[in-house]
């Protein structure tokens, strides 16, 4: 019984190790390792490519939806600290609210209150909620340098359409909609591009927003077999594939 459990736990650990050790690195046949890691990289890309309209769906209404409590929740006697405890259930940082005239009636921070959306620029734009052009609106998603989430301000309506909610806060869920993570999810020294700049890299060197061509990369190297993907110091082999508009780099040292 005793050696039947270590030959069940040395199964695992070999099956663990395997798992925690895939991505683009070298060892036994080292060209053929490369084209199989190269094909698990693009199956991951092509998932996404297949799934990435459902992922923006989910991430829209995931983050609509933390200005609808907002304003579903919100009654017009709210204290400062009500709406402090409502921000932090909702996992905002502000929280503003206005009347039908577009004043500011209630804020987080409290330095916008009683101004007027339409006299700061960030959220005039808002205004056409109160003139029934849009139901609600979103602004682009924003990087925040050094980090991996993105800014976000969401407005809706108010529950009882008299005036406008309006939300902001930083998520990493946007990094999986622009396929921020697919180098990630494919393994170790793993470069996606689209439209020849790198959206995702796993690879010391290739930086997030920097053309192919920066690291040698053209149409040339892509169709080759194999070709040296030079990053920072190092000189690295890799083999490259297409999908759509994406490019899938796997390399090893």
């Amino acid at each position: 019984m005793k050696k039947k459990f270590l030959s069940i736990a040395a199964v695992i650990l070999v099956l663990a190790m395997s798992v925690s050790l895939f991505g683009c690195s070298s060892g036994g046949d080292s060209n053929s390792a490369l084209k199989d890691n190269l094909e698990y990289a693009k199956a991951k890309v092509q998932d996404y490519v297949e799934w990435q309209a459902k992922y923006d769906s989910e991430f829209y209404d995931e983050m609509y939806s933390k200005a609808y409590l907002a304003a579903l929740a919100f009654k017009p006697d709210y204290t400062d600290e009500q709406l402090q405890t409502l921000a932090r259930y909702l996992y905002v940082d502000t929280i503003t609210v206005t009347d039908d005239q577009g004043k500011i009636v209630a804020a987080l921070p409290s330095d916008e209150k009683g101004k007027n959306i339409s006299d700061i620029s960030e959220k005039k734009q808002y205004k056409a909620i109160l003139k029934w052009i849009y139901p609600r609106m979103a602004s682009e998603p924003a990087k925040v340098e050094g980090s991996d989430e993105y800014a976000m301000e969401i407005a809706v309506q108010r529950s009882d359409e008299t005036g406008v909610v309006i939300v902001s806060f930083n998520t990493d869920a946007y990094g999986k909609v622009i396929g921020a993570n697919l180098a990630q999810e494919s393994g170790n020294n793993v470069v996606v591009a689209q439209n020849d700049v790198v959206i995702s890299s796993t690879v010391d060197g290739v930086e997030v927003g920097k053309a192919l061509k920066d690291y040698g990369v053209t149409s040339k190297e892509v169709e080759s077999d194999s070709f040296t993907l030079k990053a920072g110091d190092n000189k690295l082999t890799a083999s490259a594939d297409t999908l759509d508009s994406y490019t899938i780099i796997c390399a090893e040292k």
